[in-house]
């Protein structure tokens, strides 16, 4: 890679004599052997923020997905209340402190907000679906920033860079397999489908979950889990599953895994996506329809003392969450 350039107002580095790498897994790899701490910035649609810390990766801010911030707080994990509380604590220790930056995270979890744990496996979980939905969209250039400020929650010590794209591979696999390229189903407007709506009976119970105007064709003709409900309800006919996830507080790929259950039941009506060109996929392309793992999800992931670190092997589509 060619030395960074000077056209923003940041202080961009060089670390150290190496091969010019030919895309940012393998820059990360780089930043990884000299222990880097500061930002990777790529430029792509939507493109997004990596943020590191001695080479490993504590957050990913990208308008392609949600961060923690936000599946806590539109997922009503934490009310606003309290978050503005922690931040007025947490700027009040960072003015005292010798770096002058607070512990958004420890201030929440000294208030009692959320533990120490569950914050962890929400940060972990916004770190993968944010690495997932950058390899959903076009390639571009980057740029490293020696200077940046961190991001508002962060995950510590951070994940390995090829511990997350080896997840990302996985979760691209995944879904190629079930439904076919990821990016082609993250860019679909989805709404119900005829005579199917999100409001209404509770997994079966005053009507087929939530079925207006009689009963569903085939296979759908059974209870809608309420995580489907609340989907249908937001999936307004303009919305991706960017949007939904933002909506609701939950990952994309999460939301990308429920859209195809609840497409094999005959539940969504597909817009045509736009014809953007997509990144080249990292997942081996195989015949799709291998049938997805179990589905028995929660909304965010909760993990308890003693549980394995989510930084280091997530099942997250097995509780809802990237």
């Amino acid at each position: 890679m060619t030395p960074d350039t000077h056209d923003h107002d940041h202080v961009h580095v060089q670390v150290g004599p190496r091969p010019a790498a030919r895309n940012v897994p393998a820059h990360l790899l780089a930043l990884r052997e000299v222990d880097f701490t500061g930002s990777v910035v790529v430029s792509s649609a939507p493109g997004g923020t990596i943020h590191l810390e001695h080479g490993l990766i504590t957050a990913i801010e990208t308008p392609g997905a949600p961060t923690a911030e936000t599946l806590l707080l539109k997922s009503g994990r934490i009310g606003q209340a309290d978050w503005t509380a922690a931040e007025t604590a947490a700027s009040s220790a960072g003015a005292a402190s010798s770096t002058g930056i607070g512990d958004l995270g420890a201030a929440l979890v000294a208030q009692g907000s959320i533990g120490a744990a569950e914050l962890e496996a929400v940060c972990a979980s916004a770190v993968f679906d944010g690495a997932f939905a950058l390899v959903l969209s076009p390639p571009g250039a980057w740029e490293t920033v020696g200077t940046a400020p961190p991001a508002g929650l962060a995950l510590r010590p951070g994940i390995e860079p090829k511990r997350l794209f080896e997840e990302t591979a996985r979760r691209t696999a995944l879904l190629t397999r079930a439904w076919g390229p990821p990016g082609e189903l993250a860019r679909t407007r989805i709404r119900p489908a005829a005579g199917v709506s999100g409001v209404g009976g509770v997994d079966g119970v005053g009507g087929v979950g939530g079925v207006g105007g009689g009963a569903l064709p085939g296979p759908a003709a059974v209870r809608i889990p309420a995580r489907h409900r609340e989907i249908l309800a937001a999936a307004t006919g303009r919305r991706t599953a960017r949007d939904i996830g933002f909506a609701l507080g939950r990952g994309v790929f999460a939301v990308l895994l429920d859209l195809v259950r609840m497409d094999a039941r005959q539940l969504l009506h597909r817009e045509p996506a736009a014809a953007v060109p997509m990144a080249p996929s990292v997942a081996p392309r195989t015949a799709p329809g291998e049938p997805l793992p179990a589905d028995g999800g929660q909304p965010l992931p909760r993990r308890v003392p003693g549980a394995r670190n989510p930084a280091h092997g997530p099942r997250a589509e097995r509780a809802g969450e990237p």
